[in-house]
């Protein structure tokens, strides 16, 4: 009697023990993001869209081979914003920047034709091993219009830091450009910016207008002319201030200055060019021009391109030239 209650109580025992041991499982690993530089630049990366006021070129799945992407070459309207040549991965960092213990991989990427756009890009793994995007950290774009290619710096507690400028040289360029230090934190699922300036100084070197024209309209006279003026409007947008304006023409066959009231005209090849008073300072000036076209002329276009006198280099430098149609 005594035996089987011991036997009873043991087994009781070991039950109860059984049922109180803690379970162990296994931690999830998390996906190492650590991408080197040669499998990123020989992989298919999912590249986020190119800012809209800056060179253009395909965004989404993108195969790069020895870490560059070679485009076919695309004419864009005048005043648009010109189609890269190449997209290229300008350099590569790494840190962990969204706290899951392990690094992820930090690339500026180039979307270029002599200069162009660029976008600092955060990529990962997946649980599968894929690469994935993280996220655009930043870009080019508004008053920004540079990225030093090597500059991003990943801090121990994820603060990614980037130097960005105001103006992008190009070839023998030697303008002068405003840097800035610029800290971006992974929060709720994007890169937000967290420190430094979040906006460019005015400088005196680089200056933003736009050229824009309503264009032209002719009446035929009764002297085997048509007559119209035309009319161009220049915006200044940011940046230094231009006092004055040079408008250079260059005229389609059988077109020519009609009236009086045109400024000073001084000869350049083919056409000419004038100076005007700029706009005002973050506003826009219109500019009317009267021209007259032979009755007999072949249809052509005439362009206007506009730049501060004396030269200001500007922050965008495709949205200064018009076509007009005759």
């Amino acid at each position: 009697m005594l035996a089987a209650f011991l036997t009873a109580l043991a087994l009781s025992a070991a039950s109860v023990s059984a049922v109180s041991a803690p379970v162990v499982t296994a931690p999830t690993p998390v996906p190492n993001g650590h991408i080197d530089a040669a499998t990123l630049r020989n992989a298919t990366l999912d590249i986020p869209a190119w800012p809209a006021d800056n060179v253009q070129g395909p965004s989404g799945a993108l195969r790069f081979r020895d870490g560059e992407v070679v485009l076919d070459e695309q004419q864009v309207p005048s005043g648009q914003p010109p189609h890269a040549a190449v997209i290229l991965i300008l350099s590569v960092t790494y840190g962990d920047v969204d706290g899951d213990g392990s690094d992820e991989t930090i690339a500026v990427v180039g979307c270029l034709i002599e200069g162009g756009a660029k976008q600092v890009i955060a990529f990962d793994r997946d649980a599968s091993g894929k690469i994935v995007t993280l996220g655009r950290i930043t870009g080019t774009t508004g008053t920004v219009r540079d990225i030093r290619d090597d500059s991003p710096r990943v801090a121990r507690d994820g603060l990614v830091t980037v130097r960005v400028g105001d103006y992008q040289r190009c070839c023998a360029d030697r303008t002068p450009q405003i840097w800035q230090k610029r800290g971006y934190r992974w929060r709720n699922g994007a890169f937000e910016q967290v420190s430094g300036p979040t906006r460019m100084p005015a400088g005196t070197h680089v200056t933003e207008t736009r050229l824009t024209t309503s264009g032209v309209k002719l009446t035929t006279g009764d002297d085997g002319y048509r007559y119209g003026t035309l009319s161009v409007q220049v915006e200044h947008l940011w940046g230094a201030h231009p006092e004055k304006l040079a408008l250079s023409f260059g005229l389609p066959a059988g077109v020519e200055r009609s009236g009086s009231g045109w400024p000073a005209v001084t000869k350049a090849g083919d056409g000419f060019t004038v100076t005007v008073d700029g706009p005002p300072a973050g506003a826009t000036a219109t500019y009317r021009f009267a021209f007259r076209q032979r009755n007999v002329t072949t249809p052509g276009e005439l362009t206007v391109d506009e730049s501060a006198s004396p030269l200001i280099s500007e922050a965008i430098p495709w949205n200064n030239t018009v076509t007009a149609k005759f």
